[in-house]
């Protein structure tokens, strides 16, 4: 009752003022809706406007017509309802339905409960159970990518957000990229998880790609955030593709990677890979501008809402041995 509740409240504050078309519609979106409707923080107003309003128009699909206008008029979306004040889209709803506007607000309150009620149906767990990979997005991912190390090491720390109730079970994906002479074997990488979740399984799917089974410390409802690292450890002894490239398959809303090479074996030329399509990465290196080493002979580079479907991260040519 008391995710409904807070649902309520924040599609009741939607409808003040201008509704949705109000100016920084995004930031009067609470973490139910926005998760409701996987609308993260660096989505446009213009985005966000239209997904809400095509979410909404889907749960409100089979309610009777008097209700879907109540909706309709006090979110502004429908014609001849954008008004600066909700009072005065009450009386444009007192007039279709020839009623009093005492009686047009009542309706307006009843049709968002139930709104708010069929939601809240939609995203409860029913009989089969949602899988791993759906029931959340990733608010911000940090990745450091050790080179300067025995083996290759990647620690990834997650900020997850629940778009649904009683999110217990999470999943990882890794793939180790088949090296640009292509002549690379079955590959070996161990796993470890610093904070957060437990490994309860894990799967080879053919010869670079692994997945695994996360067990949250406690179910999450929509809305929660939640904190967790893991950290791969590629073992084979086998040469890696020079290159860190995150490929979004959840909404994420900002990525950073921080890749640290051995100081003894700079690299050439380090370059940002930005919205590349992943088909791309097998093609022979096209160095873009160049990304200066710090003293700890490390680069580090921001992505804000990586586009799912699409590479970013840094690619390198390497440098030559140690004398």
């Amino acid at each position: 009752m008391a995710q409904e509740n807070g649902l309520l409240r924040e599609l009741t504050t939607l409808r003040r003022g201008w509704g949705l078309e109000a100016d920084r519609l995004r930031s009067r979106l609470g973490p139910l809706v926005s998760g409701w409707c996987e609308i993260h923080r660096t989505t446009s107003d213009r985005d966000a406007r239209r997904v809400l309003r095509e979410a909404i128009s889907a749960a409100i699909a089979e309610f009777p017509a008097d209700d879907k206008l109540a909706v309709n008029v006090a979110l502004g979306i429908a014609p001849g309802a954008q008004h600066a004040l909700l009072s005065d889209r009450i009386g444009v709803l007192a007039d279709q339905l020839r009623v009093s506007e005492r009686t047009a607000r009542r309706r307006v309150d009843r049709s968002f409960a139930r709104l708010a009620a069929e939601i809240e149906a939609g995203t409860r767990p029913g009989a089969a159970e949602p899988g791993p990979d759906d029931g959340w997005f990733v608010k911000r991912l940090k990745v450091l990518v050790r080179l300067d190390t025995a083996e290759p090491e990647v620690t990834e720390e997650r900020l997850i957000v629940a778009t649904r109730d009683a999110l217990a079970r999470i999943s990882a994906q890794f793939t180790v990229p088949r090296t640009e002479d292509g002549r690379d074997g079955e590959r070996d990488v161990a796993v470890d998880a610093r904070h957060g979740v437990r490994i309860s399984a894990g799967t080879r799917e053919g010869q670079r790609h692994f997945r695994w089974l996360l067990d949250l410390p406690r179910p999450l409802d929509r809305g929660d955030t939640h904190t967790y690292s893991l950290a791969y450890r590629i073992r084979d002894g086998l040469p890696i593709r020079p290159s860190y490239v995150f490929v979004p398959l959840v909404t994420c809303e900002s990525f950073e990677v921080r890749v640290r090479f051995d100081p003894r074996r700079p690299p050439r030329v380090v370059w940002r890979l930005d919205r590349v399509p992943p088909s791309v990465l097998a093609d022979p290196p096209q160095p873009g501008a160049a990304l200066p080493l710090d003293g700890a002979c490390e680069v580090a580079q921001e992505f804000a809402a990586p586009q799912l479907g699409y590479a970013h991260g840094l690619r390198w040519v390497p440098g030559g041995d140690p004398a």
